[in-house]
């Protein structure tokens, strides 16, 4: 037995003895092969584990039926690497599991982390930017506001005039005096006494430009003039954040617009989409009213002009004025930014459109074909813009954006969406904007994983016959779409068939 001993301690001291002897290589070899080694990967795999979890709770879209068992699942693979670990003739395949499981939690924590942030930066908005320039013309020697304090500055006597009144303020806070002041009725002879001379510079709205640009002697409006100065103007938009919209039936206003810069900016609005959603029933109106429709704008009177022209008066004129088309209410808004929409498109590697005709796009030339075309952004951005070549004009250029909306949802739901998940993510940011909160957005997803079914979505457009007519915002006739009051009434009677919980249907409805 003492021989016995004697032969283990000297096993020990040669072990010990080898250990010491070891060079670096061989002694990084043994740790990687150890027991320690194993335990510590665990434990690297469970801190990982833990931060997806926490991610994907956060993300709030897995109901608890689905997010409880995976949690199970994922800490029962922690338990069993770390139990591997401990076993000599399991511990490499072990080891091997629990850095493929540190990988693909990074991957999940980086695309969950992005997803999260996206969700953050397009929701919650409750605010509109008006952007007031104060114009010279290009060739103008003043440099700057203080270089044309003496001027005489033209404004809009009623337009706007709120906006108009506080950068007025401001001038003269920055320059030290009061400032004169000549007011016009109409933008044209607004931008006509910048021409002639008769006021040195004019306070403007930017979401005038777009207007403007498209009116006939004034295409080089921008590149006539320059900019002295700039005042940003937010303001509040009251919504109700608390709605259950898992439980209510709820109507969000979808705006189309083409702007560069921040999406919350003031700006004409090219597509007027409202969709009407029953949660319990599971049944969608997506009504759509063309650009030019001939309306009371919710503002000071009431007066008359196309709908496009409310979103220069803000996102929340624009509703407000489709609430009084159809008596109803709107409960939020989501903003698209056609112009920023283009980037998405192309981060998913472009998209496959079905278009009804064969055309060419006025902006970009693109030749479209009839039946399915393969777009990128800038082709996607034509597709979408053009009327001209329609017969129906918007109604057309109406389905041409919901074609394209489809499009995009359809390619994100495929493998396409890995691509370029970071472009992707950022041009979501830009692209998109909505006043519904990241939880209601994530409620409504959480609702379809949870109880899944099928919805039924109607489509349906009002329609209207088109005439000049004195448009308020633009001070002079322009073309409208006077609209068909049938139609108006049918709109109305499908809103309110959701709201009953009835199942929808064209049936009936011309």
């Amino acid at each position: 037995m003492e021989d016995n001993n004697k032969e283990v301690k000297r096993k020990q001291v040669t072990k010990r003895k080898d250990k010491k002897d070891m060079t670096r290589p061989e002694k990084i070899k043994a740790f990687l092969r150890s027991k320690l080694f194993g335990i510590i990967l665990s434990g690297v795999q469970l801190i990982f584990t833990v931060i997806f979890l926490s991610e994907l709770l956060y993300l709030n879209i897995l109901p608890l039926k689905y997010f409880l068992p995976l949690t199970l699942i994922l800490l029962l693979i922690v338990a069993y690497t770390f139990l591997t670990a401990q076993s000599r003739k399991f511990r490499t395949f072990g080891k091997i599991l629990s850095v493929l499981f540190v990988v693909l939690y990074s991957m999940g924590i980086y695309y969950v982390g992005a997803a999260n942030g996206m969700f953050d930066r397009i929701s919650g908005a409750n605010s509109k930017t008006d952007i007031i320039n104060i114009y010279v013309l290009k060739d103008n020697s003043a440099e700057n506001i203080q270089d044309a304090k003496d001027y005489t500055f033209g404004i809009l006597s009623s337009v706007d005039r709120e906006n108009t009144d506080k950068t007025i303020d401001d001038i003269e806070e920055n320059v030290g005096q009061e400032i004169k002041v000549e007011e016009f009725e109409s933008w044209p002879e607004l931008i006509a006494s910048l021409y002639d001379g008769s006021v040195g510079a004019i306070i403007l709205n930017s979401g005038y430009i777009s207007s403007i640009v498209e009116t006939e002697g004034y295409e080089t409006f921008e590149s006539d003039t320059k900019v002295l100065m700039k005042k940003e103007i937010v303001t509040i938009i009251d919504v109700d954040t608390n709605k259950d919209v898992t439980d209510n039936t709820f109507a969000i206003y979808i705006s189309g617009i083409d702007v560069a810069g921040n999406i919350s900016r003031t700006s004409r609005s090219d597509v007027n989409i409202i969709a009407v959603v029953n949660p319990d029933t599971k049944q969608v109106l997506l009504l759509n009213t063309p650009r030019d429709y001939y309306v009371n704008l919710a503002i000071k009177n009431n007066p008359m002009d196309k709908l496009t022209h409310a979103g220069i008066y803000g996102v929340d004129t624009s509703m407000e004025t489709l609430e009084m088309l159809y008596d109803t209410d709107i409960d939020y808004y989501f903003r698209i930014n056609f112009t920023g929409f283009k980037n998405v498109i192309d981060a998913l590697g472009g998209i496959e459109v079905n278009s009804e005709y064969s055309f060419t796009t006025t902006h970009g030339g693109y030749y479209i074909k009839k039946g399915i075309n393969n777009l990128n952004g800038n082709q996607a951005l034509g597709f979408v813009r053009e009327r001209y070549a329609f017969g129906t004009g918007d109604n057309q250029r109406g389905k041409n954006q919901m074609a394209v909306i489809t499009a995009v949802i359809n390619k994100m739901a495929s493998s396409a969406i890995l691509n370029d998940f970071t472009g992707l993510m950022d041009s979501l940011s830009g692209s998109f904007q909505t006043s519904m909160t990241s939880s209601q957005i994530s409620s409504l997803v959480r609702m379809q994983l949870n109880e899944g079914g099928s919805w039924n979505v109607v489509n349906y457009a009002v329609t209207g016959s088109g005439k000049n007519d004195y448009c308020y915002s633009l001070g002079s006739s322009n073309y409208v779409m006077v609209p068909d009051t049938n139609t108006v009434e049918n709109a109305k009677k499908l809103i309110q068939l959701v709201y009953d919980g009835k199942t929808l249907s064209l049936e009936g409805i011309e």
